[in-house]
């Protein structure tokens, strides 16, 4: 699936892909990834996002890949609006470290509305940027729905996706051609599917007794 049809992670069942890359004529990749998440429910994913800290934490939720953990423009009790800071690998050592900008939006900015006034899991949206320069390069989602069993959570990075941070400055057409061919590489792709379905198995195994600890919810 590509952006544009983000809404339809709202309709029920599954989509054709639900784990792989999807690589398109114009360079734009879609990163798919699904965790099964027992005894987790959505709304500890939200919390996940507003709690996580610094490195010592990020460490816990992937302890070869996550390097380095920060915040900026932290506003307390959400984590719409913020940018986490990291540095990490992807799919392990033997790759390079990469220095990521995430900066958390609010669902409505990539869903339909009326469509998403209906659902009732979470959404983690975010923007992918580089943290070195400022340029962002894709989008991301962990849509998140509740199961009998716990929760699922079907992860979407949308690859090649160009904007300046620069207030003012945007990119032609083609410079935004040119950059995905650069940058938006099979091997990003795979390692960056291989690393979330990784790490939201990490997260699948410490986030009940975690959230229950931290929060004194038990029943959830």
């Amino acid at each position: 699936m590509r952006y544009e049809e983000i809404n339809d992670l709202l309709k029920p069942g599954y989509l054709p892909i639900e784990s792989g890359v999807v690589s398109y004529d114009d360079g734009f990749k879609t990163v798919c990834a699904l965790a099964r998440m027992p005894r987790c429910k959505a709304k500890m994913i939200e919390w996940w996002f507003r709690y996580l800290g610094g490195t010592e934490q990020y460490k816990l939720w992937h302890p070869v890949d996550h390097l380095f953990s920060d915040w900026e423009g932290r506003v307390p009790g959400t984590h719409v609006g913020s940018s986490h800071l990291v540095h990490e690998y992807l799919a392990g050592p033997d790759g390079p470290v990469y220095k990521l900008r995430i900066n958390f939006r609010d669902p409505l900015e990539f869903f339909d509305k009326k469509q998403y006034g209906n659902f009732t899991g979470a959404a983690i949206c975010a923007r992918i940027g580089d943290l070195d320069h400022p340029i962002n390069f894709g989008k991301m989602v962990h849509f998140v729905r509740n199961t009998d069993q716990g929760c699922e959570m079907r992860s979407r990075f949308f690859l090649g996706i160009f904007e300046s941070r620069v207030e003012g400055e945007t990119f032609s057409e083609e410079q935004k051609l040119a950059m995905r061919k650069e940058m938006v590489t099979p091997e990003l792709a795979r390692r960056l599917h291989q690393h979330c379905t990784e790490e939201m198995a990490y997260l699948a195994e410490i986030l009940p007794i975690m959230y229950r600890q931290v929060t004194g919810d038990i029943a959830a």
